[in-house]
């Protein structure tokens, strides 16, 4: 086959001679030590490893047979999977014959990496039952495949984005037994992607690796690096159950970047090489900060440098406390919660002031100076002598929120008592005011301002989150005054909590409250509650859910009564802080019907049973808060925010975020709903900010149009010289012509319209679709024409459209153009009749070409069929599509070729039925007449050969040496007393002897399964 379409060529060579360069051995998938395909484990390179990495631990033949039955006897479910990510991590723990203890014997030497076996393998078969799968490269680690990697031919118009992924998560359901050692999939296309390998779950995220500037394959190479490879398969792959849902984690490119940065500069700290103890990361909210976090501080605690460390998580918030609760939890990380100041005093105080070691998480306010003040001035005393919490160095502190909480007597006093500790704070939004500086705090300014930063842009570019889209509504009718959110801006109220700022009574202090009090209006409020109910069924339900921002506890309260009255009961609910002792009427009333409701009198329960079922069932769908759940949410779901409430700064920054989480590829931006009239005073909204920091932070409305005509108008300009507004196959097929001739055109429509279809969905009712909606209709008309022609995929369901693009299904595929499309798209099986009833159904010999072109591309060069025949057409079919990328195309002339190689094709099948010959048979009668041509008693010739050969074949002889080289001796002294017969020099036979070997690597094992 040509280089061009040979995806073997184009990727996989490419791939595998990348890796050589960063230290991996090739060895193809046919010379790789192996006694048979079903075994995963190349069984003698592991032995020998563990011999050599553990020799100091007396392993013999006993201890071998344990290790390896600990592996092989492992299920393939999803508690198999878990053992053998914690073997990866922390070996198997085997007894010793010679002294009768346990010993946990490493597979992998994580000290010294140069001392595991690396290899990269390409073709290599694995069976189990009667499936068989050929992957494109595995990589090993001391005989234990850990990565698998499948290419597509990045430059086939019929191929996209995301086959490759496709096939892997197929292969996890063909062959399970590999699955539970392989750890990480990677599809190579245009695009190189990589994601955790999970075989019980039908869907996982997909991530880019980026290493600076680096293109997807040498950034991908980065991550291979071995040494790489086994700091993530140590520390960044985790095993996680959360919500009784079992999945698998793994590092995005910025967590591993920021994580190891923290490793590096307290190792660094502690050899004596810097001095530098703290950092500020910067990371935007909905990057997975408290992953960063727990993956810095695990790996951490495991290095034998750090002596039995101390490792605390330090939040701020309750509700913050108990997601990094869920996390560690989730991950199966063992950690102590410190949850009140005497658990505190006891940890400080724990083996002679020493302090406790491992992993403990707690909140800022338990360092209560007051409490505290005795046991500090005596740990002081007793670190003048003795080594305590106070100087010991091997303790590392991981601030969440860092911007909050950071800067008063509770940080002072969490400070003097890890005096010696390393502090790293993790922010989305920091601060940067007199006497609240997070930057002072935590960096080195103005050398270091962030030790690593992770901004809006970097996010949204990489797809980690979303944009935030913003629409101010009700304007002038219950917005507030400029005047008074001129007051709001310019003040620091908003930063203390709500019982406080009731007491405050200066001037500014009166003109809040009195702001407050026209936003706790029961008349405004009802006004904005119809408003949400409006915009809710009109353009959330469905789809996604929302949150509304309510400017007090007691606002949340008349917006739950309001929107009872407009909506089902059970679509929303209030998430807040309250007792039956609260001051407000309407508080204790709604805390009473509450607890009734919920049968349970414990509200952190209610709470925690509130959100989850946000996240996971289908009520509520709207929740109502005011300060719980404004930061740390993360709910991908929640789409859109009615935000009626005075916020700014990186109070308003982080409320806004909670609607940027990516959901299902379907949510194209988060939508804030602005009653107040807040965000239309941006530029003093956010301040402290810099521009280059607020860089993508918020869109405006407008914006959003200006995508969407600038991406329609780019889609359009692809088909300038097609004529618009047609919906005939021939003008179709035009566009088709136009996708298909240039390199990844059609990939990037795909792509583009795929966009600009959410847009249209996000925009609503907006007037700007009307202006546009003729250009969009029939860009939609090529989308579907592309999808079923090239694609070959099946029309999308009612369902599908119904759900989440109600609007594209209501205003665009149900108008008669896009019926009538559909309705008259050819759909053409390939079978023995499938030029006839083409022929039959598509008049034009234009679409006729087309239609073979595509058919032909689709079956033998995308599918790669293995049978014999299809094997025998590939390059006359490449020659045909080659022809279909010239600007002037000869469509009789396609068409007639197309023909010629769909009739080769039957007459192909219908000869192998007639000799009754295998795939194997028939393959060696191909090759013979391909090589010879056609000569008298070829057929009986194969036949006799491949009696012969199978003489000699028996489950797993591919992998045996002896026995490939007794079945090349038969060939070679086959084809020898052939010589004369076939007429053929000794060249012209070795190179026979080639092309036969190759078939029988092909079909002989498929043969020797019939």
């Amino acid at each position: 086959m040509s280089e061009f379409f040979n995806e073997k060529t184009i990727m996989e060579n490419a791939l595998i001679k990348q890796l050589k360069d960063k230290g991996w051995k090739y060895i193809p998938g046919n010379n790789l030590r192996r006694d048979n395909y079903e075994e995963p484990l190349l069984i003698s390179n592991l032995v020998k490893k563990i011999e050599e990495i553990n020799e100091d631990c007396f392993i013999g033949d006993e201890e071998i047979k344990q290790i390896l039955n600990e592996l092989q006897f492992r299920s393939s479910g999803i508690e198999g999977i878990k053992a053998i990510i914690d073997y990866y991590k922390f070996g198997i723990p085997i007894k010793i014959q010679k002294d009768r203890i346990v010993n946990y014997i490493k597979l992998f030497d994580y000290e010294n990496i140069k001392s595991n076996e690396f290899i990269v393998s390409n073709q290599v078969i694995f069976q189990s039952a009667n499936k068989t799968i050929r992957a494109d490269i595995v990589l090993y680690v001391n005989g234990i495949p850990l990565v698998i990697i499948e290419c597509k031919n990045p430059v086939s118009f019929s191929s996209k984005q995301g086959d490759a992924y496709i096939q892997i998560k197929r292969y996890e359901k063909s062959i399970p037994e590999l699955f539970k050692y392989i750890q990480i999939g990677i599809s190579a296309e245009d695009e190189i992607e990589y994601f955790p390998i999970v075989p019980w779950q039908e869907e996982v995220e997909l991530y880019q690796w980026k290493s600076g500037e680096k293109a997807s394959m040498e950034a991908i190479m980065e991550m291979l690096a071995p040494k790489v490879l086994m700091d993530i398969i140590k520390n960044f792959i985790f095993f996680r159950v959360k919500l009784g849902e079992a999945t698998k984690i793994i590092t995005r490119y910025m967590q591993y970047r920021a994580a190891n940065k923290i490793v590096h500069r307290v190792i660094n700290n502690l050899e004596g090489k810097e001095e530098k103890n703290k950092g500020l990361i910067w990371h935007w909210q909905g990057s997975g900060k408290t992953l960063t976090m727990i993956f810095a501080g695990h790996k951490l605690f495991y290095l034998s440098k750090m002596e039995n460390p101390s490792i605390y998580y330090i939040v701020d918030r309750k509700d913050l406390e108990e997601q990094f609760k869920g996390d560690l939890d989730a991950l199966n990380i063992s950690f102590e919660l410190i949850s009140s100041v005497n658990e505190l005093k006891d940890a400080i105080m724990h083996d002679d002031y020493k302090g406790k070691r491992g992993i403990l998480l707690t909140l800022v306010h338990k360092f209560q100076p007051g409490q505290l003040k005795d046991l500090s001035k005596k740990l002081i005393k007793l670190s003048e002598t003795e080594s305590t919490i106070y100087n010991r160095k091997n303790i590392v502190s991981f601030i969440d929120e860092g911007h909050r909480t950071q800067y008063g007597a509770l940080s002072a006093q969490m400070r003097v008592i890890l005096k010696n500790s390393f502090f790293f704070a993790f922010t989305g939004t920091p601060i940067s005011k007199k006497g609240r500086n997070t930057y002072e705090a935590f960096s080195y300014p103005p050398e270091e301002v962030y030790f690593d930063r992770y901004f809006i842009t970097d996010s949204l570019k990489d797809g980690f989150t979303v944009k935030i889209v913003y629409k101010p509504r009700l304007e002038g009718e219950v917005s507030l005054k400029k005047e008074d959110l001129d007051v709001f801006l310019e003040s620091e109220f908003d930063e203390l909590p709500e019982d406080i700022r009731e007491k405050v009574e200066t001037d500014i202090g009166r003109r809040l409250n009195a702001s407050k009090v026209i936003l706790e209006n029961p008349k405004m409020i009802k006004r904005v509650a119809a408003d949400i109910k409006e915009h809710f069924l009109e353009n959330v339900d469905g789809k996604f859910k929302a949150m509304v921002a309510a400017e007090s506890r007691k606002a949340c309260v008349i917006f739950k009564r309001e929107l009872d009255k407009l909506l089902p009961k059970e679509y929303s609910e209030i998430v807040m802080t309250m007792n039956k002792e609260e001051k407000h009427r309407e508080i204790r009333e709604y805390y009473k019907e509450l607890i009734e409701r919920f049968h349970d009198s414990d509200l952190d329960n209610i709470k925690k049973e509130i959100v989850e079922n946000f996240k996971e069932e289908k009520f509520p769908k709207i929740l109502i808060v005011t300060d719980m759940l404004l930061t740390g949410f993360d709910a991908p779901i929640l789409q859109t925010m009615y935000l009626y409430k005075l916020l700014k700064e990186h109070r308003l920054l982080q409320a806004i975020a909670r609607t940027n989480r990516p959901y299902k590829d379907l949510k194209e931006a988060g939508v804030i709903i602005d009653y107040v009239g807040i965000l239309n005073q941006f530029k003093k909204a956010f301040a402290m900010y810099s521009k280059n920091e607020m860089e993508g932070a918020l869109y405006k409305l407008e914006d959003l149009r200006k995508e969407f005509t600038d991406k329609l108008e780019k889609l359009m300009q692809i088909f300038k010289d097609v004529p618009k507004e047609q919906y005939n196959r021939k003008t179709l097929l035009k566009a088709i012509e136009i996708l298909t001739t240039k390199k990844n055109q059609g990939k990037e429509f795909l792509e583009d319209y795929r966009n600009l279809k959410k847009l249209f969905e996000l925009l609503g009712p907006d007037e700007l679709k009307i202006d546009y909606f003729k250009q969009f209709k029939w860009l939609t008309a090529v989308y579907i024409y592309y999808s079923r022609q090239v694609l070959k995929e099946p029309k999308q369901t009612k369902i599908d459209l119904n759900k989440y693009f109600a609007r594209t299904l209501k205003y665009v595929y149900q108008s008669t153009e896009i019926k009538e499309t559909e309705k008259n798209f050819p759909v053409v099986a390939f079978d023995e009749d499938y030029l006839k009833i083409l022929s039959e159904k598509v008049n034009s010999r234009e679409e006729q070409a087309a239609n073979i072109v595509f058919t032909l591309n689709k079956l033998i060069l995308v599918d790669k069929r293995k049978a014999p025949i299809y094997i025998a057409v590939a390059d006359k079919v490449e020659r045909i599509l080659e022809h279909w990328k010239e600007e002037k195309k000869d469509y009789e002339q396609l068409y007639l070729e197309g023909t010629k190689i769909i009739k080769e094709i039957n007459k192909l099948k219908s000869r192998q039925e007639k000799l009754n010959f295998s795939d194997f048979e028939y393959a060696i009668l191909l090759i013979l007449e391909q090589e010879i041509g056609k000569k008298e008693n070829l057929s009986k010739d194969a036949k006799e050969l491949s009696i012969t050969l199978g003489k000699e074949m028996y489950e797993g002889f591919v992998l045996q040496p002896t026995a490939m080289k007794g079945i090349e001796r038969e060939l070679r002294s086959f084809l020898r007393k052939r010589m004369t017969d076939y007429h053929i020099s000794y060249e012209e036979m070795n190179k026979l002897h080639g092309s036969v070997k190759e078939v029988i690597q092909e079909y002989g094992e498929k043969s020797k399964d019939k």
